[in-house]
């Protein structure tokens, strides 16, 4: 019955040489089209120095590989494209492209850059220009191995300079600093910026927030036909392959032998899945969901700590991704002088004006699942977060004084503030919170508040233009290892479409710590900037949520990946 009824709702929801030593490949055209020639070779800096290649060493046991299939049923799929450079950081993407896509920079458990496709990597003195190094053993689903052209042609398509017509957010930003993208060797493939760009090697890791990849190559860097031809018939280097895909209702895939991270690729451990194959379902609703997992018809799903029970009734439990994403409160437009929002007072106010404890314990169950710590993706494993970054106390009467003080005592001539937000599938009841946020605007300031709630495609797109300026945008957003991405953007690009302000003497802070070089420094200097922004309360820090994953009892071990909010880690699972 469990059964029957879940497909019937799912069916209402509808890189750089081969080898070392081999012969030179033949060079690509340059990004703007014209031959390459070689560039003067890159001098890694001390403090940017090329990342090794793995060693080969005695890998641990690997799990006997199960004939059997897993079953993972999320709550988004975005609009089901299979190349991230049009999505960015869509939350419904990273859920299949992560399994389907290789990646040039892989990662550990701790979610520290390790080689992937590249065997190494590092940015020249004057950082500048990044260098990529094509490892051994990288090949297609179709059984086509990953060569020099593929990578370059990735970059290109990505990061070129027609990619800012394109390109999501981040790669239309990194087109537009883009000098050149040119062969360096043999086996190498180098991106050189306008300015220092320290985050570049973290846009094309596992570790990073997009899924930046490494796919086979096109005849031009951008082509629509050919690229609604490669959503029809996506090949990866991926973990698994892509064998079904029915839109709006599943995806399957099946293991890939060939995945390049395997100890006789020279890696330290293998991440090929432990599964021969994983059909992957999109179901929005929590309730169903669980139903699913307590009636074996799932095996992994997102769920809330109110549903703990259910899965345990069912023989299930909870896992906690640590870490898996945050709240963002993005006060609009600030910077244009009509609104309120432009004086700090009043975006203090709103902060101080939030019990985020109560939000903590009434919507999340408390610390368990939500912590109020950290401000916009900079949680405590994130470059540049300290303590005092956490978010401000609940202060009506501070509050209060700021809105007077500012000129809207008792939110008098304040006019209507609105609110816009959507229901989230990764981060639950985000729609609940930003109603709590608004009953306390109401009962502690006096002020006029409206919700409007929308889907998050519609909603980023109304910021992106403008539509959301003197508003408040309450959403969701992915946690990080390195926050450049987030900071040099929104804080640090005049141009950047979503700004948060436009203060030259900021921006100049931004621009000048983004592009510091030596990592130590800048993970200190990254403190003191993350500490200015938080004051100028452009953004509004609530706390950020351990994900809770429902884990049916077929499933023996599973360890996710700390800051993911989508299913990571798939090589840690082995089912009875």
């Amino acid at each position: 019955m469990v059964a029957t009824t879940l497909k019937v709702l799912l069916g209402l929801t509808l890189v750089l040489a081969v080898a070392c030593g081999g012969a030179p490949a033949a060079t690509p055209p340059a990004a703007d089209g014209a031959p390459t020639a070689a560039p003067t070779p890159v001098i890694a800096s001390d403090t940017a120095a090329p990342t090794a290649a793995p060693q080969t060493a005695v890998p641990p046991a690997q799990p006997e590989l199960n004939p059997g299939k897993l079953t993972i049923v999320v709550g988004d799929f975005g609009p089901e494209r299979f190349d991230g450079t049009f999505l960015g950081g869509n939350p419904g993407g990273h859920n299949y492209g992560r399994i389907l896509q290789g990646y040039l920079i892989s990662t550990n458990e701790t979610m520290e850059m390790v080689p992937g496709l590249a065997s190494k990597w590092g940015f020249s003195a004057d950082g500048l220009t990044w260098t990529f190094t094509l490892g051994q053993g990288g090949k297609f689903h179709d059984g086509s191995e990953v060569t020099l052209e593929d990578v370059f042609w990735s970059l290109q398509h990505t990061f070129g300079p027609q990619a800012v017509e394109y390109g999501a957010s981040t790669a239309a930003r990194l087109s537009r600093a883009l000098d050149k993208i040119e062969l360096s060797g043999p086996d190498e493939v180098s991106l050189t910026t306008r300015e220092p760009l320290t985050e570049l090697g973290f846009f094309v890791a596992e570790s990073g927030p997009y899924w930046y990849t490494v796919m086979p190559r096109r005849a031009t860097p951008h082509d629509p036909d050919a690229e609604l031809a490669y959503d029809n018939n996506p090949i990866g280097a991926g973990f698994m392959r892509l064998v079904n895909h029915v839109p709006a209702y599943s995806m399957s895939f099946e293991r890939f032998d060939d995945f390049y991270y395997q100890p006789k690729n020279g890696f330290p451990e293998d991440k090929r899945v432990n599964f021969e194959t994983m059909d992957m379902l999109l179901v929005p609703e929590e309730a169903t969901r669980v139903s699913a997992l307590r009636a074996g018809e799932a095996d992994i799903v997102p769920a809330s700590i109110g549903a703990k029970q259910q899965v345990e009734a069912g023989g299930g439990r909870l896992l906690m991704g640590q870490e898996g994403i945050i709240i963002n409160l993005k006060l609009e437009g600030c910077y244009e002088t009509q609104y309120p929002c432009h004086d700090k007072r009043v975006r203090q106010a709103l902060d101080y004006a939030i019990d985020k404890e109560l939000i903590r314990d009434r919507l999340y169950g408390g610390p368990e699942v939500f912590q109020v710590k950290g401000w916009n993706a900079i949680t405590p494993s994130t470059i540049g977060y300290t303590p005092g970054l956490d978010p401000r106390p609940f202060d009506p009467e501070q509050a209060r004084q700021l809105l007077a003080d500012a000129g809207y005592p008792g939110g008098v001539g304040f006019g209507k503030l609105i609110v816009n937000t959507w229901p989230s599938t990764a981060m639950p009841q985000q729609v609940e919170a930003a109603q709590l946020g608004a009953d306390f605007w109401r009962k502690e300031l006096g002020l006029d508040v409206e919700i409007r709630v929308g889907d998050s495609t519609g909603m980023q797109q109304l910021e992106r233009t403008g539509g959301m300026n003197g508003q408040i945008y309450w959403r969701d957003n992915d946690t990080r290892k390195d926050p450049t991405s987030l900071i040099g953007g929104s804080f640090g690009d005049p141009e950047y479409p979503t700004r948060a302000h436009e203060d030259p003497e900021l921006l100049q802070l931004v621009q000048e710590t983004v592009q510091i070089l030596d990592p130590d420094e800048r993970a200190e200097a990254y403190k003191e900037l993350a500490l200015r922004l938080r004051d100028e309360s452009y953004w509004l820090g609530i706390g950020y949520a351990n994900i809770p994953w429902g884990v049916g009892p077929r499933v023996s071990t599973w360890q996710p990946y700390p800051l993911a909010q989508f299913p990571s880690a798939l090589h840690t699972v082995t089912l009875k």
